[in-house]
C-alpha cells in the first residue's frame, strides 16, 4: 500500500539518477538521459562498518557499496 518508488532504484557505481534533498523531500534527478526500460540507479554510499560487496557491473565498479571513510 503507498510507497515511494525508491524499492525500484538500485545501486551502480556509475549512476543514472543522483539524489537531492528539497525542504525535507528526497527526490531522485537524471544525472543523463534514461532510455526506456532502463534501470534506474543511485550510488548508495553505504554507510556501514563492514564493506558490503557490489556486482553492478559498471567499469567504474568500485568492489563495494560502501561509501569510502575520510
Amino acid at each position: 500500500m503507498g510507497g515511494s518508488g525508491a524499492e525500484y532504484v538500485n545501486h551502480s557505481c556509475d549512476p543514472n539518477l543522483r539524489a537531492a534533498l528539497t525542504r525535507g523531500h528526497l527526490w531522485y534527478v537524471s544525472r543523463r538521459p534514461i532510455a526506456s526500460g532502463e534501470e534506474l540507479s543511485v550510488d548508495y554510499k553505504y554507510r556501514g562498518e563492514t564493506s558490503v560487496p557490489c556486482r553492478c557491473g559498471a567499469a567504474s565498479c568500485r568492489g563495494s557499496i560502501t561509501r569510502k571513510r575520510r
